[in-house]
């Protein structure tokens, strides 16, 4: 099953990107960034316009992914 993995601005400071699950992790995903180490400053200072990157990334028992082996090898 694919990770939901997170981004905040600034996440690299407070070890970000992590994976998120709604089902383990729980609904309020603000709550959980908090959980995780990003300041509830931050969240505050920026208000209605807090933006995160987000993505899909395999996990690593999916069938036919390896870690480490170039996508497209030349």
């Amino acid at each position: 099953m694919p990770r939901h993995m997170i981004d905040p601005p600034s996440g690299w400071r407070y070890g970000f990107p992590k994976a998120y699950d709604r089902a383990t992790d729980g609904d309020d995903f603000m709550d959980w960034l908090v959980r995780e180490g990003y300041p509830q400053t931050e969240i505050d200072r920026m208000g209605e316009h807090f933006h995160v990157r987000q993505w899909e990334e395999p996990s690593d028992d999916e069938p036919g992914f390896q870690r480490g082996v170039p996508v497209n090898p030349r």
